[in-house]
């Protein structure tokens, strides 16, 4: 069963919303395992000296193109969106509660080419160009870039070849963690 991976919330910006009616929040997570590639993050959320939720994410080295470099900060992010869905922030549809990046791991793990033809998510192609070209001009890659729209990687491929900087792109207005 195919689904659209637009139709999910990305976890920045839950967790923008959730900062901004929480300023005073804490926000914790924890690397609880890291064993032979395979590693497990936990996500607490506090207010007010209190543990209102918790998520937990699990990610493997190597399991598609965002873990083989990235498989750490994947999982990290993941806690933290099982985390704001646990919370309550699940975005306009309680039906998808899960996550973008979440949803992402779904397509990962069934490697439904379907799922990709249908969606406006940067391709794999582009993205692994975008880090690339990152790397060869001595830049990080955005940490968003899973989330990038197909325009918004052809976009920041063109200022890459460019010269330029590109300007950071995220969903809200605000700078994500």
């Amino acid at each position: 069963m195919g689904f659209n991976l637009d139709d999910y919330e990305p976890v920045a910006s839950r967790l923008d919303r959730f900062l901004k009616a929480h300023p005073d929040a804490r926000i914790i997570t924890d690397l609880v395992h890291y064993l032979s590639d395979v590693c497990v993050f936990k996500c607490e959320l506090w207010l007010e000296g209190e543990i209102i939720a918790t998520g937990w994410a699990e990610e493997v080295r190597g399991q598609g193109n965002v873990n083989k470099t990235s498989h750490l900060e994947n999982c990290e992010t993941g806690a933290v969106g099982r985390a704001l869905a646990n919370a309550g922030l699940s975005g306009s549809d309680f039906a998808k509660r899960p996550s973008r990046e979440e949803m992402s791991k779904v397509q990962r793990m069934q490697g439904d080419t379907h799922i990709t033809e249908n969606s406006n998510v940067a391709s794999e192609k582009q993205q692994n160009m975008i880090r690339a070209m990152c790397k060869s001009m001595g830049k990080v890659p955005p940490h968003n870039l899973q989330s990038f729209s197909k325009r918004e990687a052809s976009a920041y491929i063109d200022s890459l070849k460019a010269g330029e900087t590109p300007a950071p792109s995220y969903d809200t207005p605000e700078e994500p963690f």
